[in-house]
């Protein structure tokens, strides 16, 4: 990505799309290059994507290395409509006491998270939106 782009203004209707509870498809390169694409739970909050994750799954230690991910969001209804958000990494914070997972498994479910597996650690991304494309935004 071109260190020349800066956070745009999310239209309107990305953000109500947003707003759902829906899964974000979260577009990252392996080391190899080879893309590599992970639904996952997330958050819009101001201004920014906030997804958590382990900290030993591939894809966050893709976005770590690379500073960017690509989201994409679908509406389930109408299917057809979507947005493709390029983001670059702005702030990765430890969730050492799993708030961040527990706000944002509220946001799907209604509870907390699971309990952790002995030894799993969470990890925040905060990704600021660069552009944005799709289809009926």
């Amino acid at each position: 990505m071109a260190g020349a782009e800066h956070r745009i203004q999310v239209p309107p209707r990305v953000e109500q799309l947003a707003a759902l509870p829906i899964l974000v498809v979260v577009g990252t390169k392996r080391a190899d290059g080879q893309v590599q694409m992970n639904p996952v739970w997330f958050e819009y909050r101001d201004g920014y994507f906030w997804l958590n994750s382990n900290t030993g799954r591939t894809w966050p230690k893709n976005v770590q290395r690379d500073r960017e991910a690509l989201l994409l969001l679908v509406d389930p209804s109408p299917p057809d409509r979507f947005a493709q958000i390029r983001c670059k990494l702005i702030e990765t914070v430890p969730d050492p006491d799993h708030d961040d997972i527990d706000r944002i498994a509220r946001r799907y479910t209604g509870k907390d998270f699971r309990a952790l597996e002995p030894g799993e650690e969470r990890i925040t991304f905060k990704l600021e939106p660069i552009r944005v494309t799709g289809q009926e935004i």
